[in-house]
């Protein structure tokens, strides 16, 4: 079974690392919509057909189940893409604030403008003390300042300066692109730090099975940076799995 995997730029890469570890193998093409990035701080309409876009370029690759690794995405689109193509299966990410919660209710929610002001969110957040940064521009500096990230490091230092003194019961990354600076945030919080992979890995794993064959990642690029994409999958997916045969534009790897 071929799984898709898309999201507005490189941090759905982790999601995808974390269904590797999970899942243990399997054939997957990874869509980058790069061209977008970033979703967070678009119109919810913009939003839903730039994904849906993305989800039928996923379909026409030959995809059976696509993962929507992108909180905004999900909050934004997949509800309008499960009543479009209502045999087709979707799987989505969300913040994981129930995870969260065990550690208390007293939560700082990293997300984008889009996905907090989302109704699935506001049903998710229920029961929680959330706090939210202003991170409008952390996703973009992210994709932009790959592989150091310095200065997307930099930016979040000054975000989440106002709250080094809170003391919170642990942070909620409610965007993928984030989970790439997490040592970074528990660091600067002195907290917990829970993302939605694990639980997105766990779900597409029921839904599919485990699959013990070779994992391959077929990698798509909307700007056509696959060199880019490239890197950054090589770096990303290295830490799930040690043989992985990548294709993509601008070529094969093998590592």
């Amino acid at each position: 079974m071929l799984i898709g995997v898309m999201d507005s730029g490189i941090g759905g890469l982790t999601t995808l690392a974390e269904i590797i570890r999970v899942r243990g193998g399997g054939s997957y093409v990874y869509f980058s919509d790069d061209a977008h990035c970033p979703y967070g701080n678009k119109s919810k309409d913009e939003i839903y057909l730039t994904v849906k876009s993305g989800a039928e370029r996923l379909m026409r690759e030959g995809a059976e189940c696509i993962v929507l690794a992108c909180n905004t995405a999900t909050a934004c689109a997949i509800d309008e893409l499960r009543a479009e193509f209502e045999s087709f299966t979707f799987v989505g990410t969300e913040p994981c604030i129930n995870t969260a919660k065990i550690y208390g209710k007293k939560l700082c929610v990293l997300a984008t403008p889009a996905t907090l002001s989302s109704s699935r969110f506001l049903r998710l957040s229920q029961g929680a003390e959330c706090t939210f940064p202003r991170c409008n521009l952390l996703a973009a500096e992210i994709e932009k300042s790959f592989p150091s990230f310095l200065s997307a490091k930099q930016l979040l230092t000054q975000i989440l300066a106002p709250y080094r003194g809170t003391r919170f019961d642990a942070a909620v990354l409610g965007c993928t692109h984030y989970c790439l600076l997490k040592r970074h945030i528990e660091k600067l919080l002195a907290c917990p730090v829970k993302d939605g992979n694990n639980g997105v890995a766990r779900r597409l794993r029921r839904l599919t099975g485990a699959d013990s064959s070779p994992v391959s990642v077929e990698l798509i690029s909307s700007s056509g940076n696959i060199c880019t994409l490239r890197a950054a999958a090589n770096a990303i997916l290295r830490q799930a799995v040690q043989a992985v045969s990548m294709s993509g534009e601008g070529g094969a790897t093998l590592f």
